[in-house]
């Protein structure tokens, strides 16, 4: 008689990246220059692109509206800089050839009316308003528009906010970077978020690398009740926001819901920056903290941007390139999409922009499925991704949407941990697109 054992291994549900953090998380975030001229695309937000209000010859200052939103999910756009609208015309932006207005900076710096006045006091709505006319969108990527999100429905009991801090793609430390340095002012946002949504309890989800962080935070929470500090396992994608709030309250998103369908409101770090300088200050949505950063990079830096500046006038920031680079991402190797000018601008949901050489960008020679099934075990949403990819290179869309395509949260994860290199994940955008795009036909 044979004893067999099997060894059970756990599902992992993300992948451990290598970080390449070390060439500026704990460099002290510099304020970038300024080009003469800045570009601001109409479409920085997700949901419709805003529409102009100014044109060519109009002066505009610091902080003027210069396009609005165009309904509900879209944001209004304002001036980083004080000069004249010299264009509204097609440019270069991170989501391909776009309609923008393009500024000449007079180096002025004149700033507009604020979006208040100072000592005014404030009600719930008045907040929420104020959220809506600086143009707050979501800082980690997704845009969405915060006052939306921060008004959910009435039948949605949130009972929790999360604070956004674990920023886990491989090269990003602007989040890092913005809590060390303004942990204060990061506290006044969230008491912000408390009156408008008045929770017993408010997580700051942090990764457990972020040391600099963690400790400006301790020292703020120091004597604090609500608002608590966690620091979690650093793993991809550890920033997702279901995979925050699975990890942080133990709930799980349904498929086709959101946070708040489980009690829960999460805004990422910078948002949360952008709602005290608004609500506090009277401040509109005019500059981000953006990390430059890559192997291919002379001086990699986090920088204060101000929203329209492009990335070739980063780039002499950061003193050029020490190599011929490979790649330019507009954000990290495993979420961000690939960019081909410099004349890219920054925009609102900028978190970093990422130099791959030569060596790291190279793609890789595909072999068959070893059927190793690592891109389950690391998939965030309990996908079987290889499975949807086989369905899309067969033609079976169908099948594809069966297995799950739109429920992909598009981390990576699998096409990263994959051996034998096949795109997992550029298939299941291809399947999620057909979808959509099949179901807007019928």
């Amino acid at each position: 008689m044979f004893l067999i054992v099997f060894k059970i291994k756990r599902k992992q549900e993300g992948a451990n990246t290598v970080e390449r953090k070390d060439r500026t998380e704990h460099k002290q975030s510099e304020i970038a220059s300024v080009p003469e001229k800045l570009v601001f695309p109409l479409s920085m937000q997700i949901g419709a692109p805003s529409n102009p209000v100014v044109e060519v010859g109009d002066k505009v200052k610091v902080g003027t509206l210069i396009a609005e939103n165009q309904g509900m999910i879209s944001a209004n756009i304002h001036s980083s800089v004080s000069g004249e609208v010299v264009e509204i015309t097609d440019h270069p932006t991170a989501k391909g050839e776009g309609p923008c207005i393009i500024i000449k900076n007079d180096y002025q710096d004149e700033e507009d009316a604020p979006l208040f006045t100072e000592g005014e006091k404030l009600d719930r709505e008045q907040k929420l308003d104020i959220i809506g006319k600086a143009g707050i969108v979501g800082m980690g990527g997704a845009t969405f528009p915060t006052n939306v999100k921060l008004n959910p429905p009435k039948d949605k009991e949130i009972d929790t906010i999360i604070i956004n801090g674990a920023e886990c793609e491989p090269y990003a430390t602007a989040d890092d970077r913005l809590m060390a340095e303004h942990a204060k002012e990061l506290i006044e946002g969230i008491r912000v978020l408390l009156e408008i949504i008045p929770v017993k309890t408010v997580y700051i989800g942090i990764e457990d690398n972020m040391h600099d962080a963690a400790d400006a935070l301790k020292k703020e929470l120091a004597n604090e009740d609500v608002i608590k500090l966690v620091e979690l396992p650093s793993m991809y994608p550890q920033g997702s926001e279901k995979t925050l709030i699975k990890n942080l309250l133990g709930r799980e998103v349904p498929p086709g819901k959101l946070p708040a369908d489980v009690g829960a409101v999460v805004t990422n770090v910078g948002t949360t920056f952008a709602i005290y300088q608004a609500v506090r200050h009277g401040k509109p949505m005019t500059s981000r903290l953006t990390t430059i950063s890559g192997e291919s990079i002379k001086n990699p830096k986090n920088l204060w941007v101000r929203i329209g500046t492009t990335i070739e006038s980063l780039l002499e920031d950061c003193e050029g390139f020490e190599s011929d680079p490979g790649k330019m991402i507009h954000g990290g190797p495993m979420m961000g999409s690939p960019l081909t000018s410099g004349r890219v601008p920054i925009t609102k949901g900028t978190t970093h922009i990422t130099f791959l050489n030569k060596a790291d960008s190279a793609v890789p020679e595909r072999s068959p499925c070893i059927r190793c099934s690592e891109c389950l075990n690391v998939c965030p949403v309990s996908l079987q991704p290889i499975m949807i990819s086989n369905a899309y290179e067969s033609g079976d869309i169908e099948e594809a949407e069966r297995l799950g395509a739109l429920d992909c949260i598009d981390c990576g994860a699998c096409s990263y941990i994959c051996p034998s290199k096949i795109p997992i994940l550029d298939n299941i955008q291809k399947a999620k697109k057909e979808i959509r795009s099949n179901k807007e036909g019928a």
